[in-house]
């Protein structure tokens, strides 16, 4: 059995350029080597993908297709940065208030 690294789950959508066009995409779980996309439409094994994050290029190859949902490997690997920023997404608070900080006394309210 071969050993796959940690995928962080994640919810990062992109533009995703394909061989037959760009298409929108998210980005369900990522790490280092690869990801898991879904929502691409006609692409195959093999085939050659483009996406940018934060105006930085990232090239991956399709590895696997199961309906929309797809497994791709990056071609280099992402970087800490990179992977970081895809990831982090799955943590943003949608929908709740900020929270307030003070540090003004009881007494001073």
């Amino acid at each position: 059995m071969q050993y796959r690294p940690h995928r962080y789950p994640t919810q990062f959508p992109l533009q995703i350029k394909t061989p037959t066009g760009v298409q929108k995409g998210v980005v369900v779980d990522v790490n280092q080597d690869g990801a898991r996309l879904q929502g691409l439409r006609e692409i195959t094994r093999g085939d050659k993908l483009r996406m940018n994050v934060l105006s930085n290029p990232i090239e991956a190859i399709v590895l696997w297709v199961h309906g929309d949902k797809s497994g791709v490997s990056f071609r280099p690997k992402l970087s800490t940065h990179l992977l970081d920023t895809m990831h982090y997404r799955r943590d943003s608070r949608h929908g709740s208030r900020p929270v307030r900080v003070s540090h003004a006394l009881p007494e001073m309210r």
